[in-house]
């Protein structure tokens, strides 16, 4: 009775990469680290925020997060095109759970301090430096081509799941055990990841960069690649702003929910993060069931402006639960165009220039957003955070528009398969 309708979920849907193996355990256990990462950066910014009540540690302690990615990630990617993936990633995963779980001793040991806060978030930026571009190169390994884009949406999908379901259990977890609980879960997370990697094997594999040549001459290669491809190169000048100024905002949550909306951070952070984890798993189900190369640019080019709306609207009220309901629909256009610019990307690079390439859009992907805290938190101090935030959408309006203009010469360069 259920078999067709089984048969047409596996092969026609967004989860139709379910049907291969290997992708299935790194997701399955990739789910737990999903959650554990979202466990840990509520604990990070909610106990930077008890320290100090300041935007600008906020800020501070995003960049020392996510900063060490601008010199690593790089390299990293480097590394990934032309080492074994799958080795780099057990030990990638094995070392964030040394550290998380370091972190946890101390905070229950009550040894924290804002600079030692600060101190692991630098430690943990290292290891997810290297992570990213490994993670994002790993996945086409794992799915033939036809189904990169389900593959791509169905983690989003997984990803946001614990998303919204990790910030729903740590607000019970942070009253009643604290933060170091938080840290401590998350590293019971990688643990069983790193683990769980030893299981896999690649499917569908990339050729390996080319031997014997320096690691700069790997860089510069994998910049200019993306700096000359017709498509690529709009897709990374529109992620530069984006990342930048418009999704710092998660960043910031804990002094937004206390100074804009009036709620307790301990509370608010939680729902917020929940409500754009809801918002997350709907662009997943959209954007993975495109197939065609130019219908998932439409898509792309769709969720840039809905992402300019909504962010103003969310800055611009000062109701929570008006802010909560713009926050499904802000993160539905922010995911929206994470998924579809990196599904145009993964289809369109070479795969011998997949981790490079993949490593810069994960640096911008995380970097940006903590420098971009870190721009709009000094600012906030000054002007609050609503208009420094009208400021950053202004800006990006305008890349936005210029990217829009060049659409269809993006269009012209793609090949439907």
């Amino acid at each position: 009775m259920f078999r067709p309708l089984i048969t047409a979920i596996m092969t026609k849907s967004t989860f139709r990469a379910l049907r291969h193996r290997d992708f299935v355990i790194v997701e399955g256990a990739g789910w737990l680290a999903g959650a554990g990462v979202w466990f840990y950066r509520i604990g990070l910014s909610v106990f930077a925020w008890e320290l100090t009540h300041s935007g600008f540690w906020l800020g501070v302690i995003a960049v020392a997060e996510a900063g060490p990615g601008i010199l690593i990630s790089p390299i990293a990617g480097a590394l990934a095109d032309r080492h074994d993936r799958l080795v780099m990633a057990r030990i990638v995963q094995a070392l964030m759970m040394l550290v998380t779980a370091a972190l946890a001793a101390m905070t229950f040991a009550g040894l924290v301090n804002i600079w030692v806060l600060t101190g692991f978030a630098v430690l943990h930026g290292i290891c997810a430096g290297f992570w990213t571009p490994v993670r994002m190169s790993l996945a086409p390994n794992l799915v033939p081509k036809e189904d990169l884009s389900a593959a791509i949406a169905t983690h989003s999908i997984l990803f946001n799941l614990g998303r919204t379901l990790g910030p729903a259990l740590v607000a019970p977890i942070l009253v009643l055990w604290g933060v170091g609980a938080v840290f401590a879960i998350n590293a019971v997370a990688n643990l069983i990841f790193s683990v769980s990697l030893f299981w896999v094997k690649m499917v569908n594999p990339d050729r390996k960069a080319e031997a014997g040549r320096s690691m700069r001459s790997h860089l510069v290669e994998g910049v200019r690649y993306a700096a000359r491809h017709p498509v690529i190169k709009y897709l990374f000048l529109n992620m530069i702003f984006a990342s930048l100024l418009l999704r710092a905002y998660m960043e910031l949550l804990p002094g937004m929910s206390e100074t804009l909306f009036g709620h307790d951070p301990n509370e608010g952070v939680p729902i917020l993060v929940s409500a754009a984890g809801v918002g997350a798993v709907i662009a997943s189900l959209l954007i993975g069931n495109l197939r065609q190369p130019k219908a998932i640019l439409n898509a792309y080019l769709m969720s840039v402006f809905g992402s300019l709306f909504f962010l103003t609207l969310f800055v611009s009220t000062s109701n929570f639960w008006f802010a909560v309901v713009c926050t499904v629909f802000l993160s539905t256009a922010q995911v929206g165009v994470n998924i579809a610019g990196q599904v145009t990307v993964q289809r369109a690079v070479r795969g011998d220039l997949r981790g490079r390439v993949m490593s810069l859009w994960g640096l911008l992907n995380r970097s940006g957003p903590a420098l971009g805290a870190l721009l709009i938190g000094g600012f906030s101090g000054i002007w609050g955070f609503t208009w420094p935030m009208l400021a950053g959408v202004a800006i990006s309006a305008v890349v936005a528009l210029f990217v829009f203009a060049r659409r269809d010469a993006m269009r012209l360069a793609l090949k439907d398969d």
